[in-house]
């Protein structure tokens, strides 16, 4: 019901006491503190969030580069022994790193090398920067022995046609 002269959904205000301040109740020596606080601490939460975001970006550009390393390698592996597998084993790789992530590696580089029966693909490049003046090398290499047949006899070690 209300009070006599009082419009309903409305309330009455009282008076505030002697001394106080009209405007509202006093604030005292913390009154904006808290909006101190966020915006000093906001910069700093934009910051661990873009490390990060940089340091997943860094993970990911290295388990794409091991990824494509290892299909280089795979090729490289099963070709037989001569010259001609380092062009196939170079073109996986790189089209690898473009299929899954054409901007992920910058200035990518495809290395392949062969040694005492194992070939190896390198892929290395720059990880995207999210981060401004910080640069990310990332270098991922697969390695693996040739196969070929080895013959049991004699030296049955080396692939045949090997020097």
């Amino acid at each position: 019901m209300g009070l006599p002269g009082a419009r309903r959904g409305t309330s009455r205000r009282h008076a505030p006491a002697p001394g106080a301040d009209p405007d509202g109740p006093e604030r005292g020596p913390d009154a904006g503190v808290s909006s101190m606080e966020w915006a000093l601490l906001t910069p700093l939460i934009i910051l661990v969030l873009l490390f990060v975001v940089q340091f997943a970006m860094v993970y990911h550009a290295r388990q794409v580069a091991l990824a494509a390393a290892q299909a280089g390698a795979r090729v490289a592996r099963t070709q037989p022994v001569g010259a001609g597998w380092q062009d196939q084993a170079v073109a996986k790789a790189t089209g690898d790193v473009r299929a899954i992530g054409p901007n992920l590696l910058s200035g990518l580089e495809v290395g392949t090398g062969e040694a005492d029966d194992e070939r190896w693909v390198t892929v290395s490049g720059e990880a995207v920067r999210v981060i401004p003046f910080m640069t990310f090398h990332v270098r991922q290499r697969s390695r693996g022995p040739i196969e070929c047949f080895r013959p049991d006899v004699d030296e049955g070690t080396a692939c045949q046609g090997a020097g």
